[in-house]
């Protein structure tokens, strides 16, 4: 008995500890989620109070908590060997030319990724405050893309200073005469991009197919008023992948050809002869972005990858994206942006990036054999972006690392119950605090 009490008084504070721990976990990444969900106005209201640099204090609690929970995270070996190359690569670009603010920069880009990968666990055992919060954020956007598209809100165009850098609050352009109204957030694509995550998040876990079918249709109409046609894309092609999730070997057949057609597009680019007149200043159609892209843009990284033979190594860590943006290396002329997952990652890791390009695949088929609502809502989330990632970098995007993060970790984790577990604890978990149709598991 006495031996019996001792052990529960030294188990009580641990307990206490773990369920802090995922607290302080879920509510650093709705902080995370509510600074990008609202980034724009946020941006233009605290450099007005001169407190702007506030709004990078989610990104540094994801720093903290990831090097806490890398302490005593236990993963598969592959994990520690690409982090080892990450640091390998990021001395590989200060060899290239790059400043020590580049690779630092690029880990503070590339931390809700991490830290989703390593808390993934802690955020899903918040699930429940987690869904409402991402709840909310998808009220905010979709609200903030109409109140944009019809009124006019003092954080539009808005730039301003932090110390020497000069920032973009918000982004303010049109497409073929046709405003993008970007809400709260930054820019139009930030906001479509946010709209279909949190949609195909919240979707996983609704018992309402009536609801479940309006949102989808409202998510889906906010998209095309944001005029990117990239996410509407994605968003469109998940959800014509979604009820063949069941279907093992077509499902196989899909991921393989949405994977692949990521890493074809640019190559494409690279080989075939285009009309330059299809880009051109004045051009018209759907499919303009595309072939400026793929007659300009990807060209002219692979052109400069090429004349500083990067082209087996890459240039290295921080030397691509938005590192380069706010810390121009000299002589290098690699773009602020790739505008593709496949070239960002080639240029970045040189023959490794196409290797991790093609882990995705892997990804979404482990994801799939998850029995498990988490895992098919994690699988509609890294579908969307896979497919955003044809034409955009989307490791950049926070909201977009932070849930792929999730579903790196969730795909390491032990293998699905079985399908009548799940069914039970389905009928177990239906209690009365959840709105109608909604069933966050």
């Amino acid at each position: 008995m006495k031996s019996a009490l001792s052990l529960s008084h030294f188990e009580a504070p641990a307990a206490r500890l773990a369920v802090n721990k995922s607290t302080l976990v879920v509510w650093t990444a709705i902080g995370l989620l509510l600074a990008e969900t609202f980034s724009g106005a946020l941006r233009y209201y605290f450099d007005q109070a001169g407190i702007s640099a506030l709004l990078y204090l989610p990104k540094v609690l994801c720093v903290v908590l990831f090097a806490l929970e890398l302490t005593s995270f236990k993963a598969h070996r592959l994990f520690w060997i690409m982090l080892l190359g990450l640091v390998l690569s990021a001395g590989l670009g200060l060899l290239h030319g790059a400043a020590l603010a580049n690779p630092l920069f690029s880990i503070f880009v590339y931390i809700p990724l991490l830290f989703g990968l390593v808390c993934g666990e802690h955020l899903e055992q918040r699930r429940v405050l987690l869904g409402w919060a991402v709840g909310l954020c998808l009220a905010a956007t979709i609200t903030g893309v109409y109140v944009d598209s019809m009124f006019s809100v003092p954080w539009k165009g808005y730039s301003y200073n932090l110390g020497d850098q000069e920032l973009t609050g918000n982004m303010t352009w049109a497409a073929d005469g046709v405003d993008r109204p970007a809400g709260f957030a930054r820019m139009s694509t930030t906001a479509a991009t946010l709209t279909a995550i949190f949609t195909l998040y919240l979707s996983a876990f609704m018992r309402s197919r009536v609801l479940m079918l309006g949102l989808l249709a409202l998510a889906f109409a906010t998209i095309l008023v944001t005029t990117n046609k990239s996410t509407a894309a994605a968003f469109l092609v998940t959800l014509l992948v979604m009820p063949l999730y069941n279907q093992r070997l077509l499902c196989r057949v899909l991921f393989a050809v949405l994977v692949g057609i990521g890493a074809a597009l640019p190559l494409i680019g690279l080989w075939t002869p285009l009309d330059p007149s299809l880009a051109a200043s004045g051009a018209e159609g759907s499919l303009v972005s595309l072939y400026d892209r793929m007659i300009n843009t990807w060209p002219r990284l692979a052109d400069e990858v090429l004349r500083r033979d990067w082209n087996w190594t890459g240039g290295g860590f921080g030397m691509v994206g938005s590192a380069v943006n706010m810390f121009p290396v000299d002589n290098v002329k690699y773009p602020a942006v790739a505008d593709s997952l496949f070239m960002y990652l080639w240029a970045c890791f040189g023959l490794m990036g196409p290797v991790l390009y093609a882990l995705l695949l892997p990804l979404l088929m482990t994801l799939r054999s998850k029995n498990s609502w988490m895992g098919r809502g994690l699988l509609s989330i890294s579908l969307c972006v896979v497919v955003v990632g044809w034409t955009t970098d989307v490791l950049e995007v926070p909201v977009c690392g932070l849930f792929l993060g999730m579903a790196v970790a969730h795909a390491m984790r032990r293998k699905a119950m079985p399908s009548h577990w799940l069914i039970t604890e389905r009928r177990r978990s239906n209690r009365d605090d959840y709105p109608d149709g909604l069933q966050l598991t």
